[in-house]
């Protein structure tokens, strides 16, 4: 079990995500970095990003280091109910609870890939704060 957002975790993420047999075929095209968010933590923000191209993931790094095309951000509570599957991040960005930068056509062409992404998310053995 890894702390949400720890180097270890989005390794853990990174594995987790290039498992998936059918991502390959869905994120095929997809070539792009995305900024993860989480606010209000209790030692600070929380910062990790990927990159990912067609289907896999390529490099996920704890921090805010690198220009991104896409970047999430919303509360640490909020990213603990979209991790556990009690919050649907698609719904969480159309009612603003989850802020989304980068061109929406985008993520909608390879909605099925981010489906995909969230459910591997959701295989993560993830401690909290």
């Amino acid at each position: 079990m890894a702390q949400f957002g720890s180097q270890e975790w989005v390794e853990l993420l990174k594995t987790t995500v290039n498992k998936d047999k059918e991502l390959p075929r869905a994120g095929k095209g997809f070539d792009a970095t995305i900024h993860f968010v989480a606010t209000g933590a209790k030692g600070g923000d929380i910062h990790f990003w990927t990159h990912m191209k067609d289907g896999a993931v390529l490099e996920a790094v704890s921090g805010e280091d690198r220009k991104c095309d896409f970047t999430l951000t919303g509360d640490y509570a909020l990213w603990k109910e979209v991790v556990a599957g009690k919050q649907d991040p698609l719904q969480a960005i159309m009612t603003k609870k989850l802020l989304f930068e980068g061109n929406m056509q985008t993520v909608m062409k390879y909605i099925k890939a981010v489906n995909l992404v969230m459910e591997s998310v959701k295989k993560v053995s993830t401690s909290w704060q």
